[in-house]
Order: structure tokens, then sequence, then C-alpha cells
């Protein structure tokens, strides 16, 4: 007998079939899955961890609970361009970012669930025999310097995307925000300048998140962007700290607070 086919009192109602092909509609999927994460802001989404009868864990990422413009104009686009993303990393043999497993509607993204993973934390917070090694951040280092060759950059490179698991194998999740830059795509010569900033921006934050750990891991290209950084980069951390950060996700916060209240 199969797991789906299992009585009730050997399979908990709130683990699902391990086929998705087999699951409830995505409210009662919410309804059964963990919260992991809570959306701080329109361009977030929610993430659950959904569990299967046979153990197997899956990641959802949904924007099923923002408003609907905010899922027309933004949520799609979003989970479209991550769900390309990851397959097209797949297709490569990356293996430094969880698998997509499909698409349960347009807002709504499945994904591998990495288990055992714990995200990066600053430098300090770290004692001496937990703190990452050397080896994790050469690995970091070269898998993004892969992934421009490749003409994949992630657009949202930092610390709270980069997960660490065991044996200091590093993982970048969160890619929303990625461009893929190759010559099959249409648009190369239109997007390449945009491609240009974003990667630029990877190497910043890997220059800086790097430097913090372990500075004589820095070569001259990396230490370059320490020592001058780029004015988009200036730019968009004045937007963040001083629009976004004080006004949009304060925003946010209080929509879903009253939200949740009624």
């Amino acid at each position: 007998m199969d797991c789906d086919s299992r009585k009730n009192d050997s399979c908990p109602s709130e683990v699902l079939p391990d086929s998705p092909d087999q699951w409830p509609p995505l409210v009662e999927l919410l309804r059964r899955g963990t919260l992991l994460r809570k959306a701080t802001s329109w361009g977030n989404t929610d993430t659950y961890v959904l569990h299967t009868c046979s153990g197997t864990e899956y990641l959802l990422k949904t924007f099923a609970r923002q408003p609907f413009l905010i899922r027309v104009l933004l949520g799609r686009i979003s989970i479209r361009n991550e769900y390309n993303t990851l397959k097209f990393l797949e297709n490569k043999g990356f293996r430094h970012a969880p698998k997509a497993i499909t698409l349960l509607n347009s807002g709504s993204l499945l994904m591998e669930y990495i288990s055992g993973a714990s995200k990066l934390m600053k430098n300090e917070k770290y004692n001496e025999t937990g703190r990452p090694s050397p080896i994790f951040f050469q690995q970091l280092i070269s898998l993004t310097r892969e992934l421009h060759k490749m003409g994949v950059s992630h657009g949202d490179f930092r610390r709270a995307n980069i997960l660490r698991l065991p044996g200091d194998v590093p993982v970048l999740i969160d890619w929303a925000t990625a461009m893929i830059q190759s010559p099959e795509n249409k648009k190369f010569s239109l997007r390449r300048p945009f491609f240009n900033i974003v990667r630029k921006s990877d190497l910043y934050s890997l220059a800086s998140i790097t430097e913090s750990y372990y500075p004589d891991l820095l070569d001259g290209e990396l230490h370059q962007y320490l020592v001058k950084q780029p004015w988009f980069l200036r730019v968009g951390r004045f937007l963040r700290q001083k629009f976004y950060r004080q006004f949009i996700k304060q925003l946010t916060c209080r929509k879903r607070h009253s939200t949740d209240e009624s």
C-alpha cells in the first residue's frame, strides 16, 4: 500500500500525499503548511514548509496573501523569473541553488526544501568553532564567478540569502530578481547594461561579506569594489534606507497587522 492510500490515523490530516498532483487547492496547502517566514513587504512572499506522508519536505513561496494589484503587477513576474532562473541553473548543472519543482499558480512556486542548512550570520555572532571556514568563502567566490560566466546574476546578493550546509557548502536562495544574460535571449544586447549593473552589485556584496570574515581572501578585483563603490549602489542603498524601509515596509506591516486582527 502506498502512502497516499493509507488511513488517516497513520497519515495525519496536516500531512500531504507524496505526489503534488494529488494535493488540495492552495488555500488548503497554506492551512496544512508550516509558516517559515511571513512577508515583511509587498515585494516579499509568504514562505511555507510543506510535509508529505513519506517525510519529504517542500518549500512554498506565495503571493496569495498580498493585495490583488501586487499579485498581478509584481508577484507573477517575480515568481516566474525565479522559476525560470532555477530551471536554467539546474539544466546547467549548478548545484548551489535549490531546485524549482513547479508553479502551483501564477503567484506560487513550489521548490526543493534544503534541510540542515543555516543562514549565514554576522561574523561577531559566531564563536571560534562555529565560524565558517575560509573554504566556505572560497567556494562562495568561485560559485559567484561561475554564475556570471554562465550569464546569470543574482540581484539580491546579501547575507540573508546565503545558506550554509554541513561541511561548509554555500547555497544561494531567493532568485526572484536574478537576470539571465545569454546570446540565445532575443533581448541580449538591450539587457546587457542592466546585467552588468546587477553583476557588479553581486561582486560588491560578495567582497563586503567576505571581507568581514577573511579580508585576505579578497583578490584585486574584489578589493577594488570596496575601495570604490559603484555610484548606482550608493543611490540604491540611499533609496532603500530613506524610502523603502521607513515608508513602504512600515505601511505594509501595519496593513498586514490590521488584516490579521480582523
